[in-house]
């Protein structure tokens, strides 16, 4: 399956239209990146340090962004009344799961958030879905440098299995990106591994998804929000990497990817594998 470049055009002048205000509740560096990764992508966001005003800075948003990092009890305290706005309003909520797999405290919460409440979209790693859905230990460092979701399937079973039951989408940073809602598995080839890269880099693309999912209107719009999303981070990837090759810092790679976003070229999609499963 291939998405073409009307489609895709579409869903970048429907944020270009809409300029959805994204929510973003993370730590001081997550958050500086978010912003410039939603900016880059048609959005506008709004950011606190402050945990009281969660609250009322989500009424205002169109979306509402979670990372899982710096957790404290007044925060998931204020971040649960945020979520709980979210859902009485319509907003979508979208949890990027980066750490999770670090503390049994990390994991507790989102596995409460995602009982609780009908979360639109989790996104994460392989090693922190293994924990969060199969409750496994991370895999081993030579093991994730050869792992394929694709031939994982068992793995794919129960992340459909997970999605079904918490009626939410899920995206699962693999060798290539994993998507399903359930019952269709999308594959998108990737570019940046997650061996080749610092965890500055893995919030950029939840930035990308919670505008594409903010300014759509309807499930359809939603969905091909979210996979036009990953395209313009694989094909942003691409390029980045190629600039970048040379450059043993970071902070370039970053910088590369960020700008690649901004200015997006539509000359060459990646392949978009799909299956159907019910």
């Amino acid at each position: 399956m291939q998405i073409g470049i009307r489609a895709f055009e579409d869903s970048l002048n429907l944020q270009q239209k809409k300029q959805p205000l994204i929510h973003c509740i993370s730590n001081p560096v997550f958050s500086e990146i978010l912003e410039e990764s939603v900016v880059n992508y048609n959005g506008k966001t709004i950011i606190s340090n402050f945990v009281k005003k969660y609250v009322e800075i989500t009424s205002k948003a169109n979306a509402l962004i979670i990372t899982f990092d710096e957790l404290n009890e007044d925060k998931v305290v204020a971040i649960e009344k945020s979520i709980r706005i979210a859902r009485r309003s319509g907003i979508p909520v979208i949890l990027d799961i980066l750490g999770v797999d670090a503390s049994f405290f990390s994991k507790e919460i989102a596995l409460r958030f995602i009982n609780r409440y009908n979360i639109n979209m989790i996104i994460g790693k392989t090693q922190e879905f293994k924990s969060l859905a199969l409750k496994k230990e991370k895999l081993e460092k030579d093991i994730l440098l050869n792992y394929k979701i694709e031939e994982d399937a068992k793995f794919r079973y129960n992340l459909r299995k997970f999605s079904k039951i918490y009626r939410t989408k899920l995206l699962v940073k693999s060798n290539k990106y994993f998507l399903t809602d359930g019952f269709s598995e999308f594959y998108i080839d990737r570019y940046i591994y997650e061996l080749d890269r610092k965890d500055k880099c893995e919030v950029v693309l939840s930035g990308l998804i919670s505008v594409g999912i903010a300014s759509a209107s309807n499930t359809e719009e939603s969905f091909r929000g979210i996979l036009v999303a990953i395209i313009a981070m694989a094909v942003s990837e691409k390029i980045a990497k190629q600039k970048s090759m040379n450059c043993g810092k970071d902070i370039d790679l970053l910088k590369y990817l960020l700008n690649e976003i901004k200015d997006i070229n539509l000359d060459e999609l990646p392949q978009i594998n799909y299956l159907f499963i019910r």
